[in-house]
């Protein structure tokens, strides 16, 4: 990979890209150049007779014709094929997670993507979108489902790595951020996805009890590095709700 989107996109495809490493990684992956959502497909195989094996399920896809985003929102794709990491990771969970696991998530991307690319001013934008500065390159999508005692969280994560949608001002890509000295490598995306992989795992570990103090500052911190934020938030309690001053403001209703 190099920053050049037109070379880029000539040769690499994102989705593919990171299917081959689930793959070496022993992770059950399904893979399409083009679907309506990895979502929908995600939730309606979430408890098939093959996913009851299966802990982590990545679902891929190059082009999504009816992307998810959050309550009546949708994803937009880029106008390059294969140019976005459209994905859902469907995990297998022992109960149904504690209300701060939407928070957690979207810190566990922020700090894959942190620690990758440190030299990158990242924020985050509550209630789940990744920021390079003041434009958004990526947005989750958390989702339980339930059959009897069995439990999946599907993670819908959309990140424009090579480009992103011409038609929306307010978005950009990693690799339109990244400056001609540090262009965008094969080798950084693997080691984004390894470090990603880790800290969704380590946040399902810890999202059945409130969040411990360290990953709330940690949130704050990336959630008040928002340069469009108008109020500083102070503090996040156990429940998930945000607070500016002495309003609370519940996460979901963000």
């Amino acid at each position: 990979m190099t920053a050049s989107h037109k070379n880029q996109s000539d040769q690499i495809l994102i989705g593919e890209v990171t299917h081959h490493w689930a793959k070496k990684q022993n992770i059950s992956s399904e893979y399409f150049k083009s679907i309506d959502s990895t979502n929908v497909k995600a939730k309606a195989e979430a408890f098939s007779e093959s996913a009851f094996n299966e802990h982590l399920i990545v679902y891929l896809a190059e082009r999504q014709t009816a992307g998810k985003g959050r309550g009546q929102n949708t994803w937009s794709d880029s106008d390059i094929l294969g140019s976005q990491l459209l994905s859902t990771w469907s995990f297998m969970i022992d109960s149904a997670p504690h209300p701060t696991v939407s928070p957690m998530i979207g810190l566990a991307l922020y700090r894959a993507a942190s620690s990758t690319w440190p030299f990158i001013n990242w924020n985050l934008k509550a209630p789940n979108d990744l920021y390079i500065n003041d434009k958004k390159v990526a947005g989750l999508l958390l989702e339980t489902v339930s059959q009897g005692d069995d439990n999946r969280l599907l993670i819908g994560l959309g990140f424009n790595i090579i480009s992103s949608p011409g038609s929306i001002s307010t978005a950009s890509s990693l690799a339109r951020e990244l400056s001609a000295a540090t262009p965008l490598l094969a080798q950084d995306w693997i080691s984004f996805l390894e470090r990603l992989l880790f800290e969704f795992s380590f946040s399902l570990q810890m999202s059945f009890e409130p969040m411990n103090t360290t990953s709330t500052a940690a949130l704050l911190s990336a959630l008040n590095k928002h340069p469009l934020l108008k109020q500083k938030y102070t503090a996040l309690d156990e429940s998930g709700n945000l607070s500016i001053d002495s309003k609370k403001i519940s996460w979901m209703e963000l």
